[in-house]
């Protein structure tokens, strides 16, 4: 298990909103709002959140709203999810009623 996994994440909670970029070496959950990009190691974007910049991140779950781009290892998008902006990732899976308005860029392992 690596240092970083042992740390507690960082929450941006459903009544916050932050204008400006977040950077993390950890995991980050949102809840509220983010007008800005958003860098982490593990990101979770919760239904009630909603990103307004690009996402970088190792492994990227998206059950809330994008207007960017994600560049990301591993890109789960579960249902109700909404992403407009093009994904580059090495993994990704997309739940039945998502919805994607972009290009999806997939590297060949």
């Amino acid at each position: 298990m690596s240092e970083n996994s042992k740390q507690d994440p960082s929450f941006v909670s459903s009544d916050i909103k932050v204008d400006g970029h977040i950077i993390s070496t950890g995991t980050i959950i949102i809840s509220g709002q983010v007008v800005g990009n958003v860098k982490a190691k593990n990101l979770t974007v919760e239904s009630s959140g909603k990103i307004t910049g690009n996402i970088n991140a190792d492994y990227t779950e998206l059950m809330g709203t994008q207007k960017g781009n994600i560049s990301s290892k591993k890109l789960s998008i579960f249902e109700g999810a909404k992403l407009k902006g093009n994904i580059k990732c090495d993994d990704l899976i997309v739940e039945h009623g998502a919805e994607i308005a972009g290009k999806v860029f997939t590297s060949n392992k």
